[in-house]
């Protein structure tokens, strides 16, 4: 029996790497789509596409061929000042091309899912919940919220699974985890606001809980998040794990940000129904660091190509 075949945008990305990864552990044909950072992953069941998801008929002409079971779309413009700057094209490649992918769902595929994320809300009293109405401040969160609106129009079992600060090792743009480390393994100090919160996702748990959705054909809105911390909290956290020395982080705040765009001050996300209509066991923040040392562990063990 052949398992269905996954389209998965931005699998050059953090999420849609590990999601890619998992994928094929549970035997699903991928086809990953990247633009312009090409990964390595050898499997048989894997294919590697580059395509501009913001080029309508290239992504038309890709879908009929394939004809997927399954689009999972990751691929966005995460930069959030750049979304302020370039509106025009954060609104062609966070909105207009995740509509166009889920009308042609609509057509070709029975599923579809978006990954979406916190700064959807407006980040004044956190805790938000899977139904909590949107109100973004941000261009990059409106951009955002009109892929939601897309997906949830689309004629398919569609889900939109929200997560916040992403986390963790592998290909993609720099995460903050990715950041800290940087920086902490070269002795240099790092500043962390104490005054803005979200509820980091730690990858792979992203990645376990989109292939449960998947499998399970769920329909709806999901929040797959870690605990409620600060920035400095969780720099705390991930230089007491990796075993670098704590006192290079430094305090910082909001009020001395020079952000071309606003930013929620707590755009933490409540998980609860998400993690009782799940199976996937989410992580712990002791698990959830200890998962990151893991990677980290193997990441230097990893020798560098020549």
């Amino acid at each position: 029996m052949t398992m269905p075949t996954v389209l998965l945008t931005g699998v050059s990305s953090l999420p849609g790497y590990q999601t890619a990864i998992h994928l094929l552990r549970l035997g699903y044909q991928v086809v990953g789509i990247y633009f312009k950072n090409k990964i390595r992953l050898d499997h048989q069941n894997f294919k590697l596409k580059k395509a501009d998801i913001t080029n309508p008929g290239l992504i038309t002409k890709l879908v009929k061929k394939i004809q997927p079971e399954v689009i999972v779309h990751m691929a966005a413009l995460g930069n959030v000042d750049l979304c302020e700057t370039e509106k025009k094209l954060a609104w062609r490649t966070n909105t207009l091309a995740s509509a166009h992918l889920a009308r042609l769902a609509s057509r070709y595929s029975p599923q579809f899912l978006y990954l979406s994320t916190d700064f959807v809300f407006p980040g004044k009293d956190g805790n938000y919940r899977e139904l909590d109405p949107p109100n973004p401040i941000n261009y990059y969160g409106l951009s955002k919220l009109g892929g939601e609106i897309a997906t949830l129009s689309s004629n398919t079992t569609w889900a939109v699974v929200r997560a916040s600060s992403i986390y963790g090792f592998g290909p993609g743009r720099k995460n903050f985890a990715k950041f800290l480390v940087e920086r902490l393994s070269q002795g240099l100090k790092v500043g962390a606001l104490v005054d803005q919160y979200t509820t980091p996702t730690q990858a792979s748990l992203l990645a376990k809980a989109v292939c449960e959705i998947i499998e399970r054909k769920l329909c709806g809105f999901f929040h797959v998040v870690g605990e409620r911390m600060s920035r400095y909290e969780f720099a705390i956290k991930v230089a007491s794990t990796l075993g670098f020395d704590r006192s290079l982080i430094q305090k910082a705040y909001v009020k001395d940000m020079k952000w071309v765009a606003k930013r929620p001050i707590d755009s933490s996300l409540n998980c609860e129904r998400t993690r009782k209509l799940l199976k996937t066991k989410f992580y712990s923040s002791s698990i959830a660091f200890r998962v990151l040392k893991e990677e980290y562990q193997a990441v230097i063990k990893t020798p560098k190509a020549n």
